[in-house]
C-alpha cells in the first residue's frame, strides 16, 4: 500500500504504524469490560490481545519509526534496548518462574496503581486527544482512518471464520480488532519526527469516529456469534 500510493519515506513509517497498531489499553479493556461485564472469558480475551499488541508496538513499531534515521538493522534495533518495556518483559517473566512473594508494603500500594489503570488510562487517553487541530487533510489521511477502523476488523472476521471460532472467543477478537489508533503511532512520530502532526491527527479522528464504528462492530458480533 505504501508504494502503490508513492508515500513520503518519513511519512511511511507513520502510516503504518497507524494501522498495525491498535488502542487495546486505554480504550480496549474499558470497553471490553464494559461489553463482557460478568464474564471473565471475553476480558480474557482482550487481555491476551493487548499483550500481543505491546509486544509488536515495542519491536516492530519501534524498528519501522526508527528506520527512517538509519537504514542499518543492527542500529535499528538497538533502539528496541532503549525501550523500558523489554526489561519490564524480562523481569517479569523470571519473577513469573520464581516462588517468590514481594513484601506486602510494596505489594499493597502496587495493586492499588493496578486497580486504579483503567481510569487513568481514561484520563491519559483525553490529554492525547485535547491538543491536536483538525487540518490538512488528504486522501491518504481517510485511507488510514478507513484502513483501521473497517477494513481491519473485517480482515480478522473473516480469519475467524476461517478459524471456526465461535462464542465469547469471536466476538472478543471481532471487537478487539475494530478499536482505533494506537497514541503510541503518534509518541513514536513524535521521537523520530515522522509526520508528528498527521500521527496526532489520526489518533485523535480515529478515536471519535470509533463511538460509531466500534459500537457497530459489538452489534455485529453479538449478531453474528
Amino acid at each position: 500500500m505504501v508504494k502503490l500510493f508513492k508515500v513520503d519515506p518519513k511519512l511511511a513509517p507513520t502510516f503504518q504504524n497507524s494501522i498495525v497498531l491498535m488502542n487495546s489499553g486505554n480504550f480496549g479493556l474499558p470497553v471490553s469490560q464494559l461489553v463482557f461485564a460478568g464474564n471473565p472469558l471475553g476480558i480474557s480475551v482482550q487481555v491476551i490481545v493487548l499483550m500481543f499488541q505491546n509486544l509488536i508496538t515495542y519491536t516492530y513499531g519501534v524498528i519501522i519509526s526508527a528506520s527512517t534515521r538509519s537504514t542499518g538493522f543492527w542500529r535499528n534495533l538497538s533502539e528496541l534496548f532503549k525501550t523500558p518495556i523489554i526489561y519490564a518483559l524480562v523481569l517479569g517473566l523470571l519473577f513469573y518462574q520464581m516462588p517468590w512473594e514481594l513484601p506486602t508494603f510494596i505489594q499493597t500500594p502496587m495493586q492499588q496503581v493496578s486497580n486504579g489503570f483503567i481510569a487513568l488510562a481514561l484520563v491519559v487517553l483525553g490529554a492525547q486527544i485535547a491538543y491536536p487541530t483538525l487540518k490538512q487533510f488528504s486522501f491518504l489521511f481517510f485511507v488510514s482512518i478507513f484502513a483501521r477502523l473497517i477494513a481491519a476488523p473485517l480482515i480478522g472476521l473473516g480469519i475467524i471464520w476461517v478459524m471456526g471460532l465461535d462464542g465469547t472467543v469471536a466476538q472478543g477478537l471481532l471487537i478487539a480488532s475494530s478499536f482505533p489508533m494506537s497514541r503510541n503511532s503518534a509518541l513514536f512520530a513524535l521521537e523520530y519526527d515522522n509526520y508528528p502532526d498527521y500521527a496526532a491527527q489520526a489518533v485523535l479522528v480515529s478515536t471519535i469516529a470509533s463511538c460509531f464504528t466500534v459500537t457497530f462492530f459489538i452489534y455485529l458480533s453479538q449478531m453474528l456469534f
